[in-house]
């Protein structure tokens, strides 16, 4: 079975990440960037419900992170897991492991004669 790895990392540690996957295998991938908080981040606070707030509250007080995201053999993962744990030790991560049911890949070639 093929599983979507997804690895959620602080921007300064993207290349340490990079690295674990690379050598544990990883054949390609693709990154993200987005702003995240943990729910010890706004802890206190009292999101309002209109989006312009929400938004400026995101954008004050949410930290810049990667998602590097990689389709790999779930026999792969393990290892790939105890890599980055290894390379990140004392970091703040998150992995998630999302199994693939099917993959469709369309060439996009529509040719009509």
């Amino acid at each position: 079975m093929k599983v979507h790895l997804r690895v959620f990392v602080e921007i300064e540690n993207l290349g340490k990440a990079m690295n674990a996957l690379t050598n544990a295998g990883i054949t390609g991938f693709y990154i993200l960037e987005y702003k995240g908080m943990s729910p010890q981040d706004w802890k206190g606070f009292a999101i309002k419900e209109d989006p312009k707030s929400a938004i400026g509250m995101i954008k004050d007080h949410a930290t810049a992170a990667m998602l590097i995201c990689s389709v790999v053999d779930e026999e792969k993962v393990d290892k790939m897991v105890e890599l980055i744990s290894d390379e990140l030790k004392g970091e703040k991560y998150t992995i998630l492991e999302v199994p693939i049911r099917r993959i469709i890949v369309s060439s996009g070639n529509n040719s009509k004669n």
